[in-house]
């Protein structure tokens, strides 16, 4: 899940929550929160605190970008005061808590291992709040899976085409071009998993998916 970062309050007072979409799809681009595929259509703002709950309504702190799916699944489950109980894309390191192996959405539990508990259930508890792992079936029309697997078959075919470049000339322009692929297709962290022993191409994707926070990976 792409660690992401908001900003300073862009915005002195807002009327609806959804007039913050602008600004949000600005600071860290029109993807999924969660999920991270990208959102084609309307992105949907999502209050972080229900605001059926208590949530503020309109208050930055209290907004991120979300797809249908996973609005819905998180849909008024955290209530005003229980923010606290689960990591948050823009403001805990939400990347390493979780793995994208052949492209499936899982908890890792082996870097768990190493944080302390509070850390390791929050991290948990938001993978369950948003189904990240949920393999849909006929009667579930979650595309989320679907569309995580096409942007893992599309990095490790660009892995393949790059593995042959990247001592020639055409180096730079095939970059670019995966690059570009890459913000296309969604997903950061399963282009993440699929380079992730290559850190020129892992810099890339951090410089160029708008919003990413570096410094978590810099740690």
């Amino acid at each position: 899940m792409r660690p992401v970062c908001k900003g300073e309050i862009p915005y002195k007072e807002i009327r609806q929550y959804g007039d913050a979409e602008p600004y949000l799809e600005e600071r860290i681009g029109a993807y999924c929160s969660y999920c991270e595929m990208p959102i084609k259509h309307v992105p949907e703002v999502e209050h972080i605190e229900s605001r059926s709950k208590g949530g503020a309504l309109t208050e930055w702190d209290n907004l991120l970008l979300a797809c249908k799916y996973c609005n819905t699944r998180k849909s008024n489950l955290v209530a005003k005061g229980e923010k606290e109980n689960y990591l948050w894309s823009d403001e805990d390191d939400t990347f390493h808590p979780y793995s994208y192996s052949n492209g499936i959405a899982q908890i890792n539990e082996e870097y768990l291992k190493s944080t302390d508990s509070d850390y390791a259930e929050h991290a948990r508890k938001l993978f369950e709040l948003v189904k990240l792992g949920n393999v849909p079936n006929e009667r579930n029309k979650d595309r989320r899976f679907f569309w995580r697997n096409e942007a893992y078959n599309d990095a490790v075919d660009s892995k393949e085409g790059w593995i042959k470049v990247r001592e020639t000339k055409q180096k730079s322009v095939f970059l670019k071009n995966m690059i570009i692929a890459a913000k296309n297709s969604g997903f950061f962290s399963t282009w993440m998993e699929v380079f992730k022993d290559d850190e020129e191409v892992k810099r890339a994707l951090i410089d160029e998916f708008n919003g990413t926070r570096k410094e978590i990976f810099e740690e």
